[in-house]
Formats: C-alpha cells, structure tokens, sequence
C-alpha cells in the first residue's frame, strides 16, 4: 500500500535518528493537515464559506487513518483549525504503529523511557526525500502529493530536520515559493501557523508568570 502523505512526514522527520527531536508539537499538526488535504484531494471533503464539510462521496477510504479521519469531518462541518485539534489526538502514534507493522519504522528503548524509531526500510523514505529534493533543491515542479507535502513542511516549520545541510534561508524562501503556488493547503497552512503561534504565546505566557513568582519569593 502506498504511504500516506502523512507517513511520508513522520518518515521524513523520524528517519534521521529514530525521533521527532522537539517537533513533536508542530509535527502533529503537519500530520493532522496532511489527512485533511488528502481527503480533499480524494474528493472527500471540500472548502464551502471557510469551513470543511464532507462531499457525500459513497467510496470510502481505504486506509483506516483517512476514514478515521473522514469520520470526524462528516459529523459537522468545521473550520480547518477546529478540524485541525480533532485530527492531532493521538494520531501520530497510530501512524507510528502502523509503519512498524509494516516492517517500514523498527522500535528501540529510548532511556530514561519512551521509545525511538528507527528505519527498517528506508525506501519509501528515500523516496520521498527524492522528490522533496528535485522540487526544493532542483528547482523541479512537484506533482499534487509533493506539493502538499511541502506545504505541511513550510507551514510547520519543519525544514531544517529534512534538509539540515542546505542552505537553510534559500530552502525556506523555496519552500515558501511553491506552498504558495498551491492554493488548496492555503486555509489548512494558516491553520497550523496560527495553532503553533498560539502555543508558542501559551509557552512564553507560563515562562513570564513562572519568573514573576519566583522572583516575588
């Protein structure tokens, strides 16, 4: 079965040492939009006055994550960012679990606790990294999957753990470049950057009243 987008992603990002390294957070959200953008572009679902509602297509999805996924859209429609918070629950270590059932991902002790992963066949995450690399760094033109996988990318800010020895301003100002040129991740892209914006201000807000406190002591 082909991978999804969103298991590309967790390949992309986990394959280096078998973690997300700190972007757990923004690559939660990632995963969530590239569910989302996958079933509009199956034709599952569609944009209509700002909010994503189900189609009504009768087929359903195949893989159990994107009918999953289908399942919460349909029960109202939702704005990207509602949407959005529904599909992050828990939805990377499905995923994660997934891609070492089959034989993709391994698993290893993480000390103190916790658990890494490894790539058992980095295959498929080789190519993905191949058609990244020709339409970021070449300067190809990606098909639809690629495109969308790098609009998650750039609207996550997950750059520097796909492409951590190239130019990292020239492959932003890239990345940036084609997530514009794809029009239909455009509401889903915002959505993530305002979901990451608003916990990094929920982050700084606990960090200012932590140091007010202590220094009241």
């Amino acid at each position: 079965m082909t991978q999804l987008i969103a298991e590309e992603l967790i390949l992309l990002i986990y394959g280096t040492d078998g973690t997300a390294r700190r972007k757990g957070m923004r690559l939660d959200l990632a995963i969530g939009g590239a569910l989302l953008l996958q079933l509009v572009q199956d034709g599952h679902l569609e944009l209509v006055d700002k909010k994503i509602e189900a189609t009504g297509k009768p087929d359903r999805p195949a893989h159990p994550e994107l009918a999953a996924a289908l399942a919460i859209a349909e029960v109202k429609p939702r704005s990207p960012g509602a949407l959005l918070t529904k599909l992050t629950r828990k939805t990377r270590r499905r995923l994660l679990d997934g891609l070492v059932a089959s034989r993709v991902l391994a698993t290893q002790p993480r000390a103190p606790f916790g658990k890494r992963y490894p790539l058992a066949d980095p295959a498929p995450r080789d190519r993905a990294l191949r058609r990244l690399r020709v339409a970021v760094i070449d300067g190809g033109q990606p098909d639809q999957r690629t495109a969308t996988l790098i609009s998650m990318i750039q609207a996550a800010g997950l750059a520097s753990r796909i492409f951590p020895d190239d130019d990292q301003k020239a492959v932003k100002a890239r990345l940036a470049q084609l997530a514009e040129a794809d029009p239909e991740s455009e509401p889903v892209r915002k959505a993530i950057q305002a979901a990451i914006m608003s916990q990094i201000v929920g982050i700084v807000i606990q960090v200012v009243i932590m140091v007010v406190s202590s220094s009241g002591d």
